[in-house]
């Protein structure tokens, strides 16, 4: 299994996820993307999955959300987690996703819920799921992630994965991330990876 992480940051938020596919104890791609953006604009909505079928997880997800713009507009986190929770439960898999919240709850700043695969939530975070959770967990939780910028963060998360690749053989150290900034704040030059 893959390893998914979450995260709230001084001016927004990460998704990143690492491409590993392991399926009975064995190594079957090194190349699986789980992380995915559902977003009309470049920091819209994000999410990070793993499971079986994360791909059927995410065109359902992005099926659902479509619908949801079409209908009614902007998907704010309380949608994305209600509408997440939904597919979650169906397909059998764990995520985390990202998005704004409504304006007239937080201001539209972005953040995090993990969903797990019976369709509970989480809005705690730093948050990680998958093969390498504990090993990620006490690395996002020793970290002061107040202080960091969202490219702070990024380059922060992307070393978390090489320590938990090291010693979780389930987690690659290639690694996908998502991004959101919060409006008005100035996050630094971008990170490529």
């Amino acid at each position: 299994m893959s390893t998914i992480v979450g995260l709230r940051c001084r001016d927004g938020v990460v998704l990143a996820g690492d491409r590993v596919l392991v399926r009975g104890g064995r190594v079957e791609s090194r190349n699986r993307r789980h992380v995915f953006d559902f977003g009309f604009d470049p920091d819209d909505a994000g999410t990070a999955a793993v499971g079986s079928d994360v791909d059927r997880f995410a065109d359902r997800l992005e099926s659902e959300l479509r619908s949801y713009r079409l209908e009614r507009g902007p998907v704010s986190i309380a949608v994305l987690e209600r509408v997440g929770s939904e597919v979650a439960s169906e397909t059998g898999i764990e995520a985390i996703v990202a998005a704004r919240e409504d304006e007239a709850e937080n201001g539209d700043r972005a953040a995090v819920r993990a969903i797990y695969a019976d369709g509970s939530t989480l809005s705690d975070p730093p948050m990680a799921l998958g093969s390498g959770t504990s090993l990620a967990l006490g690395q996002l939780e020793a970290a002061d992630l107040d202080s960091l910028s969202v490219a702070g963060a990024e380059v922060f998360v992307r070393e978390l994965f090489g320590n938990v690749a090291e010693r979780d053989p389930g987690t690659g150290d290639e690694v996908d991330v998502w991004t959101a900034v919060d409006p008005g704040t100035a996050s630094g030059d971008a990170v490529d990876g």
